[in-house]
């Protein structure tokens, strides 16, 4: 009789999961509290437009990396169509400069040189930082915990520059590195980038990515992306229950042995899996007794992601005047925003002029990821639905005039817009303060290692985010499977990435 596991949560840690455990012939049921899959990576309808709540860019979208592998493993890239977009992230009007991100790093440098001659060597420095990192061929097919001395030994000497550069670039955030700038322009491109807070490595990684190739978009978004893995989950015969939070896990002698539902519900397993909100789980199903010092330590002292303000509006016309890129179109604000206890001179927009099914033709969806702060929303959600609305429809409309002002000819277009806030994402994901990609990457979070299980509590293991400073599909995606590798060695049988 095969195996147990039950999983927590059916986003797209909890989703891998379950995929390679039914490749391994594991019985698999995940719990999820929402009504659908996918968790942030989630889609929904407004008016005839799909808003596309998450992907940006798959890394892994095309061959050069393990994480292609992973992907076509997962049955996401068939039938897929990806766009490659040419630029990273475009700046409108730093002073009177636009800046564009090129994906194209001899072009990147040609344009930066232009804006600052007087940063040559810096930005000759940039160039090859994204050059090395492109090079590296670090394996990405085996849990961490799995590698023994010598796979350690040939990745590292095997990517000697790249751990070099991973070694100096670790130590400096986004905003530290834009220090080395002379040029007011570039210095606050690199400020006002996604993030800043985070190590320079993973920007570099994005950027190295996007240099080769290997970071499209996929048609379709978030939503149609989780239908596939959701697919290829159900087609292996795994099973979903949705609309169930686990309120409890269930232990004796020390070894999980099932969960608990809201329902009073108990399940029987031999395997538990999580792959939800790590703060929940951890403190409030389990308890610190079962927890090492330095996750406990971790979870006191490490930054999360902000939580967000998620905008998104549906125009009923054509917007090709915008060059589409990864991450977006920053644009400048006549005024500071403030949002919650954030204040914001500049605004991302992603203006989605280059999937077409995602509104009606003649049409274009635009969205806009902003920096906010889950306790000032708790504040005012509790103050009441009057107060906590009419802040949302303030900062929708500061967003409009934005649009309106830099784009042109946008308010008579408008169809709707819709507001997300850190209350919407905790309700949705779980998500500790509603923080939609769990750690913050920064220089201090590289340093430490959170670990999938505890020594003090058998046949539990964590996946997601939670598990990994930076977050993102990626992660999400290799920590499911790294779940199962870690299932499989100890049950003493080989782990099979296909059911070939």
């Amino acid at each position: 009789m095969s195996k147990k596991i039950s999983i927590i949560g059916a986003g797209i840690s909890g989703l891998s999961a379950g995929i390679f455990a039914r490749i391994n012939g594991f019985d698999t049921t995940i719990y999820e509290m929402g009504q659908k899959a996918g968790g942030v990576c989630s889609s929904w309808d407004r008016q005839g437009y799909s808003v596309n709540g998450s992907i940006h860019w798959l890394v892994g979208s095309a061959p050069g990396t393990d994480l292609y592998d992973l992907w076509h493993q997962l049955g996401v890239i068939e039938d897929n169509t990806f766009h490659n977009h040419n630029s990273f992230i475009e700046y409108k009007n730093i002073k009177g400069q636009d800046v564009h991100f090129y994906t194209d790093t001899q072009k990147l440098k040609k344009h930066f040189l232009d804006i600052a001659p007087e940063d040559e060597k810096i930005i000759h420095e940039f160039i090859q930082a994204i050059e090395t990192v492109a090079k590296n061929s670090f394996p990405m097919d085996k849990a961490f915990e799995l590698l023994n001395p010598w796979d350690w030994t040939k990745a590292l000497l095997s990517n000697l520059p790249f751990v070099l550069a991973v070694e100096k670039y670790n130590q400096l955030s986004i905003k530290d590195f834009a220090q080395y700038f002379k040029s007011f322009v570039l210095k606050s491109a690199f400020e006002n980038f996604w993030a800043s807070e985070m190590s320079m490595t993973f920007f570099l990684m994005q950027l190295a990515y996007a240099r080769k190739g290997t970071a499209g978009y996929p048609l379709g978004g978030s939503g149609k992306f989780v239908e596939k893995l959701e697919k290829r989950y159900r087609d292996l015969g795994g099973k979903i229950s949705f609309g169930k939070k686990v309120t409890d896990i269930i232990i004796e002698n020390q070894s999980t042995v099932g969960l608990e539902l809201n329902n009073t519900e108990q399940v029987k397993s031999d395997y538990v899996i999580s792959a939800a909100d790590g703060h929940t789980v951890l403190f409030e199903l389990l308890g610190e007794e079962y927890l090492d010092d330095n996750t406990i330590e971790a979870y006191q002292s490490l930054k999360t992601f902000p939580s967000l303000i998620y905008f998104s509006a549906g125009v009923s016309r054509e917007i090709n005047e915008v060059n589409p890129s990864i991450v977006g179109i920053n644009l400048p604000l006549d005024e500071p925003l403030e949002v919650g206890n954030y204040k914001h001179e500049r605004i991302t927009f992603q203006v989605y002029n280059f999937d077409p099914t995602l509104a009606e033709k003649g049409k274009t969806l635009i969205s806009a990821m902003i920096d906010t702060d889950y306790p000032f929303w708790k504040s005012l959600h509790d103050q009441g639905e009057t107060v906590y609305r009419a802040e949302r429809q303030r900062i929708s409309n500061a967003l409009v005039e934005t649009l309106e002002k830099q784009l042109g000819n946008i308010k008579n277009h408008i169809e709707f817009t819709d507001t997300a806030t850190p209350i919407t994402y905790k309700n949705w994901t779980g998500n500790h303060n509603g923080s939609y990609e769990g750690w913050l990457p920064t220089p201090e979070a590289t340093k430490i290692k959170l670990p999938k299980q505890f020594k003090k509590l058998d046949n539990f293991y964590m996946a997601g985010h939670w598990v990994t400073p930076g977050g993102g599909m990626p992660p999400a995606a290799y920590s499911g499977r790294d779940a199962i590798q870690l299932i499989c060695r100890d049950e003493k049988v080989h782990f099979k990435s296909s059911e070939l």
